[in-house]
């Protein structure tokens, strides 16, 4: 039964789409998080990933190599994609010539970020309360 609800309720919805892009977005938060944390380290290498690419790749559509033979067979799921990108700024100090972090510039993708995760939460807690709607069988 569990396996109707999944393919005929969630992955009808956007809601597996959503939470790929709520962990991208968690993902680029710690990246950024842990670059502020860093901003006087000396020699510290600021890290970042192409959130667009990343979640591009991440919506693609699942190619499975292995064929289900047998309609209670359990199909193979790729959703597990492989690990965002990281890149490492190539070294060039910043304005206080310890490292290459420059605060302005992660801070405002920061509050990008956030903006990003809490549409994406809301979005999701609207997909929730309207199966919560439809299973208690009153109208959105």
């Amino acid at each position: 039964m569990g396996n109707i609800i999944q393919n005929s309720v969630i992955n009808k919805t956007s809601i597996p789409n959503l939470e790929k892009l709520l962990n991208l977005s968690a993902t680029r938060h710690k990246l950024i998080a842990s670059n502020i944390a860093n901003v006087t380290t000396p020699g510290y290498k600021s890290k970042s990933m192409d959130f667009d690419t990343e979640l591009k790749k991440a919506l693609e559509p699942e190619k499975s190599p292995l064929n289900v033979t047998h309609e209670r067979h359990i199909p193979l799921s790729s959703s597990r994609h492989s690990l965002p990108e990281i890149k490492e700024a190539d070294y060039s100090e910043n304005s206080t010539g310890i490292n290459s972090v420059d605060v302005d510039s992660e801070m405002a993708d920061l509050a990008q970020n956030q903006l990003v995760f809490e549409l994406g939460a809301n979005l999701l807690t609207d997909k929730f309360n309207g199966l919560k709607s439809a299973i208690r069988g009153r109208a959105i």
